[in-house]
C-alpha cells in the first residue's frame, strides 16, 4: 500500500516550553493506510478536520496555549497523544505486529508519546474474595509503580510528567470497579478522588473513573434503585458538587444519554431541568435537545407509522394487523448471541400467555433471509416471525432509535407506544407487567 504523510501543525501562542525553540508545535502523521478521507484532531474541546489527500496529506492548524492531551483520528484509527507548544514529532502508524506497538515516534515530543503509548489501559487482577483494603492496596501499588516509571524515564518534559502523573492515578482508580463488593464505606474515598480537571477529559481513564464513581455515589443516595431515581441522584450530585463547565457537561451528557438509551424520554423532564440550567456548551445543549426530541416521539401513548415487514412466506405484514392486542416486539438477529439467549425465555412467555390479549412479534434484522428462515424452522420459533425489508436502512429501527439488540418494545391495543424499552423475557418484571396489562 502507498504511504502517505499528514502534517498537523499546531500554532502555539504560549511561551517556549521544555527547551523547544519555536512557538509552533507540529505532529507529522504517517500510516500504511491509504483509503481514509479525512484526518481530525480534537484538542481543548475543539475539533479540527481536513480532507485527506493521498499526495499532499492533510494539514490542521490551531492555537495551543498549554500542554494538552488530544485525540487524533485517521479513518477508524483513534489515538490519544500529547502535545506541547514548541515541539515537533513524527507519529507512524504501522501494520499489526505481535508483541509490538503499532505506533512509532520521532522528534521533539517523541519520548512523551512513547511513554503514553506504553502505559495505556491495563488490567489489574482483582479477586472478589479480597477485602476492600486489599483491593485498594493493589491499586495503589500499581499507581506507585507507574509513577516511578514516569519519574525514572529520561528525557520526559516537566509539563508532561505533571499531567501524566494525574492520568496514571485515574488509570489505576478506574480499575477499582471491576471489584463488585464495595460498600458505602468507600464513598468518602471516591468523593475525594472525584476532582474537576478538564485537562484530563480527553483520556478514557479519567472519564471512566468519574462516570463510575458518580454512579456508585448516587446509587447509595437514591431513595429507590430504579433507572430514574439513580439518574436523578446523579444529576443532583453534579448540580451540587461540580462547577467546572467541561467536567459537569461531560457527566451530564453521560447520565442523560444513558437514561435515554434505557428509558427513552420517560421521566426525563426533571433531569433535563438540571441540564438546561447547568450546561455550558451550546453544542452539547443542541445535541441533547435533538436526542430528547427524537426519543419523545416514542413516549407512551404516541402514535407511530404503520411499519411493514416480510413474513416467512414472503408476505408483507403491517404492525397495524395486530391491533386489538398488546404487541410484544422482539428485535433480534440470528447472529446475535444475547438475542438467541432470550429465545428459551420468550418461548416460556408465549406458552404462559397463550390465548391472552398479547401478540408476540419477532422482527429480525438479518441480511441473510434464508438463514433466518432456517433458524425459525429449526428452532420452532413461535409468534409472528417477521424480517426487515432492508436491514441496513430500516425505518423502524431509525424511528425507535435501535442501536443495539436485543431490544423489546410493547405497543398497546391501539397500536400506540406503550414501552419503547420493555423488559427482556428473562426479566421477571415482564411477567409482572403482562399481568397488569391483562
Amino acid at each position: 500500500m502507498r504511504t502517505f504523510t499528514i502534517r498537523i501543525i499546531l500554532i502555539a501562542t504560549a511561551g517556549i516550553l521544555s527547551g523547544c525553540q519555536s512557538r509552533q508545535a507540529a505532529v507529522t502523521f504517517k500510516s500504511y493506510i491509504d483509503n481514509i478521507d479525512k484526518v481530525s484532531l480534537v484538542v481543548n474541546g475543539d475539533t479540527l478536520a481536513v480532507p485527506y489527500d493521498t499526495v499532499n496529506g492533510a494539514v490542521l492548524r490551531t492555537e495551543l496555549n498549554a500542554p494538552a492531551y488530544a485525540q487524533l483520528q485517521a479513518g477508524s484509527m483513534k489515538k490519544l497523544i500529547y502535545v506541547e507548544p514548541g515541539c515537533d514529532f513524527t507519529m507512524r502508524y504501522g501494520k499489526p505486529t505481535t508483541g509490538a506497538s503499532r505506533f512509532q515516534f520521532e522528534g521533539k515530543g517523541a519520548a512523551e508519546n512513547e511513554f503514553l503509548d506504553g502505559h495505556g489501559q491495563s488490567i489489574i487482577p482483582l479477586r472478589q474474595n479480597m477485602t476492600e483494603e486489599e483491593v485498594l492496596g493493589i491499586i495503589r501499588d500499581r499507581i506507585d509503580r507507574h509513577h516511578q516509571a514516569l519519574e525514572t524515564t529520561p528525557s520526559l518534559s516537566a509539563p508532561f510528567k505533571a499531567l501524566e502523573q494525574k492520568r496514571l492515578r485515574y488509570q489505576g482508580l478506574s480499575r477499582m470497579f471491576t471489584y463488585r463488593q464495595w460498600t458505602k464505606d468507600i464513598i468518602p474515598f471516591l468523593q475525594e478522588q472525584m476532582t474537576q480537571d478538564s485537562t484530563l477529559l480527553p483520556t478514557t481513564d479519567y472519564r471512566d473513573f468519574m462516570s463510575a464513581a458518580l454512579y456508585f455515589v448516587a446509587w447509595f443516595a437514591a431513595p429507590e434503585h430504579d433507572t430514574y431515581h439513580v439518574n436523578k441522584s446523579q444529576m443532583d450530585y453534579i448540580d451540587t458538587h461540580f462547577t467546572q463547565g467541561g467536567v459537569a457537561d461531560f457527566l451530564m451528557e453521560s447520565v442523560l444519554t444513558n437514561h435515554m438509551l434505557l428509558r427513552g424520554a420517560e421521566e426525563i423532564a426533571p433531569l433535563m431541568a438540571v441540564f438546561d440550567r447547568k450546561v455550558k456548551s451550546a453544542t452539547l445543549r443542541k445535541e441533547i435537545r435533538r436526542e430528547y426530541e427524537e426519543w419523545s416521539r416514542i413516549l407512551r401513548g404516541k402514535a407511530i407509522p404503520d411499519f411493514t415487514f416480510i413474513d416467512t412466506d414472503g408476505n408483507e405484514i403491517a404492525l397495524s394487523q395486530f391491533k386489538g392486542k398488546y404487541v410484544y416486539i422482539d428485535c433480534w438477529a440470528t447472529w446475535c448471541g444475547p438475542c438467541r439467549a432470550q429465545i428459551p425465555h420468550l418461548k416460556k412467555l408465549e406458552e404462559r400467555y397463550a390465548g391472552k390479549d398479547i401478540a408476540f412479534v419477532s422482527i429480525s434484522s438479518d441480511s441473510n433471509r434464508e438463514k433466518w428462515q432456517r433458524t425459525v424452522c429449526d428452532e420452532r420459533l413461535g409468534g409472528a416471525q417477521l424480517i426487515e425489508k432492508c436491514p441496513t436502512n430500516s425505518p423502524f429501527s431509525a424511528y425507535f432509535k435501535i442501536s443495539g439488540i436485543p431490544r423489546f418494545i410493547i405497543l398497546d391495543k391501539e397500536g400506540r407506544v406503550y414501552d419503547a424499552n420493555a423488559p427482556r423475557p428473562s426479566d421477571p418484571a415482564i411477567s409482572d407487567l403482562f399481568n397488569q396489562l391483562i
